[in-house]
């Protein structure tokens, strides 16, 4: 006779198998697969090569003779050390600054909230170098008064920096300059309600100031003017050519903290100001738009109002200027720091086709910040932004941004733009519109030493251009045969001070990083771009929708050499992918403790590739190449290793030199997950194409096949197209994140 407790228990059992049967029979007609219990591809590959997640990634140890130890590499960033280590973290890492800019950008949060800027700044910038902020907010406070607000406000000014406001001689009151006077005549040409809003905004200016007064203390002045005016930092700091001994000191005593207060300060004040006086545009009808205007000169800088007429704006001194409408034209700085009195600038124009121009390469513009902030925020039309370098979202010693909100606009700059720096913060915005960037290199995503450079692009068919060849521009790569091809480093590219071949002064390189969230874009460069890295530096593109165009030369997309991370990640799209000149190695490519993912997660996809690459590692290094759905086509050349190759017979066993290959792996997959797969072979530049001798759909390969006959064994490459693979999705490269609005608008 069976107790209550076995039939209990029977009765359970009973219970599950009825909730399993439902579960399975629903899965069935949803057409949604249990993946209870079923590994996953990653997972797979790993026990195929007989690892574990703890043998990916590099921990260097003092004793790996030769090695360039991080710890004694200056301005390594926060993340870099952990990514190395655990490479199979960086699609979470990336990810979460794309979700940043759908967020943030999302038409709904900017209809409620007036700090989305700030929001992304520090997402895609401040955070990744200076984890002692939060992103809560950036601390406004402006207490304006209510009679004479805007006035009151510049008398704060002067009282604030010891600044003469009422002068006096002889135990009496000056008869001039009368300060007040001036100011109350020149403020009565502005509506009260504007006077309001610009109230509280040079008060917000005046905070930022004084933050960057507070950076700049220690600062040697004879040390920061030599640092002004250099420009060739991308040309002659990857193989330490030339060491500049006044930046150095500068970069030990700027406290960069102050700057990127102030600079967020900026970013939260000015999408405030634009769109308080957008919305009280909308409502007030009585106010004469056209004729608003204001031009005064102040202790801490020229601030500047500007109605709604066509306008050309042109000035050396700004903290703040704002332009209510019309199609306007900007030379000179326009939102950068023109001087090193000019530590703070903010620029807002309203709406209009303008046209933003500079011309002198040695002036900051267009959203620069050297040894300071700068801001431009152009909020609507369809504008045309043409400087020379250090501009368009660029930042030295500094933090630079440039917002453009809505309209088809064309960016166009030599080099350190477009989202570019060198020992701070440089970040290029566009919202929503079909745009396309030009420059020679050094941007579109570039960190150099110690720096963030990002370039979000939230929406449009966007077209990115590095100039690849040297008879357009002269920046030949020697990893280019004749010198025909320029290295780029540009589109999601990080790139230090490579010291060890010179000098000895070796700076680690910084976060170069591109998102661009949906549009069918089209990515052309040159040598080292794409999601590139070099010493230690990282670089990440990341696209999140759209059938895109991928079209390098060498050392590009998901590339690198000597101890960096890169990264290139598409999320959806049929997507095309071409590395194909004389000399050409990347789309998954990784050379001396080199980190690379590749990560195509949905698409009927195009990959031709004509020398190493699509999942090559050479000289211990970790590369993984996947796609993880749809048909897609395999075209290499008859030379090209891939597929997981790896070079395990080279150093094997290691010299002098090389005694730290003994202690590490090297690590190289290559996976397509599903679809159906054609692979083939192509003489270059246009012959014959013929199925490929080693890989078809189904597939599996291992290199290298024998690994007991090594003197050093450490060495794991597999090449796996899998044929009905129905198993879990990829932990690792699963979206995990909750979006704050559910709709993509």
């Amino acid at each position: 006779m069976k107790t209550s407790f076995e039939k209990a228990i029977k009765q359970f059992f009973l219970s599950m198998l009825i909730i399993l049967f439902v579960f399975v029979s629903n899965a069935q007609q949803t057409g949604v697969q249990p993946t209870l219990g079923k590994t996953n591809a990653f997972s797979e590959l790993m026990r195929l090569l007989g690892i574990s997640e703890t043998d990916l990634g590099y921990v260097p140890k003092g004793y790996w003779m030769r090695y360039p130890i991080p710890d004694n590499i200056p301005y390594v960033l926060p993340a870099f050390n952990d990514l190395l280590a655990e490479p199979h973290r960086i699609y979470d890492y990336v990810r979460n600054m794309a979700l940043s800019v759908d967020d943030f950008l999302h038409p709904d949060y900017l209809k409620s909230s007036h700090n989305g800027l700030m929001k992304l700044g520090y997402y895609c910038g401040v955070i990744h170098i200076a984890p002692e902020f939060r992103a809560y907010n950036s601390s406004l406070w402006a207490e304006t008064a209510e009679k004479e607000p805007l006035l009151a406000a510049l008398k704060d000014v002067y009282y604030k920096t010891n600044s003469e406001w009422r002068y006096n001689r002889i135990a009496e009151a000056a008869d001039f300059p009368l300060v007040e006077k001036d100011f109350r005549k020149a403020i009565e040409k502005v509506h009260p309600e504007i006077q309001k809003v610009l109230a509280r905004a040079v008060l917000n200016m005046l905070d930022a100031w004084r933050w960057r007064e507070t950076a700049m203390r220690n600062v040697n002045y004879k040390d920061a003017s030599a640092c002004w005016k250099l420009r060739t930092l991308g040309e002659t700091q990857f193989d330490g050519m030339d060491f500049f001994p006044a930046l150095d000191n500068c970069a030990k005593n700027i406290d960069m903290n102050s700057i990127y207060y102030a600079g967020l300060k900026m970013l939260e004040a000015g999408e405030w100001l634009a769109d308080t006086l957008i919305a009280l545009k909308a409502g007030k009808t009585d106010i004469d738009w056209g004729n608003q205007s204001l031009n005064i000169s102040t202790p801490i800088g020229r601030i500047v109002l500007s109605g709604s007429k066509d306008n050309t704006h042109q000035y050396g001194d700004i903290i703040l200027l704002v332009d209510l409408g019309g199609d306007d034209a900007y030379k000179g700085a326009a939102g950068a720091t023109a001087s090193l009195d000019n530590g703070v600038s903010l620029y807002i124009d309203l709406e209009g086709n303008d046209t933003y121009e500079n011309d002198d390469e040695y002036l900051p513009s267009q959203g620069a910040g050297v040894f300071g902030a700068g801001v431009l925020i152009d909020k609507a039309g369809n504008d045309t932004y043409k400087a020379k370098k250090l501009t368009q979202g660029a930042a030295l010693l500094g933090f630079g941004v440039i917002v453009d909100m809505e309209g088809n606009d064309k960016y166009e700059a030599q080099t350190n733009a477009q989202g570019s720096a060198n020992f701070g913060v440089g970040i290029a915005i566009d919202n929503k519109g079909d745009d396309e960037y030009r420059i020679w290199g050094d941007g579109q995503g570039y960190g150099g030493m110690a720096a963030i450079g990002a370039l979000i692009n939230r929406t449009g068919n966007d077209k990115y251009y590095a100039e690849p060849k040297s008879e357009v521009v002269w920046r030949p790569d020697l990893h280019s045969k004749a010198l025909k091809f320029n290295y780029s480093y540009a589109q999601g590219c990080g790139v230090g001070r490579r010291g060890d071949v010179t000098d000895g002064h070796s700076w680690a390189g910084g976060m170069g990083v591109l998102v661009d969230l949906t549009g069918d874009d089209l990515y052309e460069s040159g040598n080292w771009s794409a999601g590139c890295g070099y010493w230690y530096g990282m670089g990440f593109l990341y696209d999140g929708s759209g059938n895109d165009k991928y079209h390098t030369s060498t050392w590009a997309q998901a590339a690198g050499a000597h101890f960096c991370i890169a990264a290139l990640i598409d999320e959806d799209g049929d997507d095309e992918h071409i590395c194909w000149d004389e000399q050409s190695n990347g789309i998954g490519f990784g050379h001396d403790f080199t980190v690379s993912l590749f990560l195509d997660r949905k698409g009927n996809d195009y990959y031709k590739m004509k020398d190493d690459g699509l999942g090559f590692a050479i000289n211990k290094s970790d590369v993984f190449f996947f796609d993880l759905e749809g048909d897609d086509t395999y075209i290499r050349g008859p030379k090209a290793r891939s597929y997981g190759w790896n070079n395990f017979d080279l150093h094997n066993p290691p010299n002098v030199e090389m005694l730290y290959h003994l202690y590490t792996n090297q690590v190289c997959m290559f996976a397509d997950v599903a679809g159906k797969d054609k692979y083939f072979m192509q003489e270059y530049p246009d012959g014959k194409l013929y199925p490929d001798s080693v890989m078809k759909d189904g597939a599996e390969l291992r290199f290298p096949s024998v690994r007991d006959t090594l003197a050093s064994n450490k060495y794991y490459g597999i090449g796996k197209d899998f044929d009905g693979w129905n198993g879990a999705p990829i932990e690792y490269f699963r979206d995990k994140m909750k979006k704050r609005f559910k709709e993509f608008k």
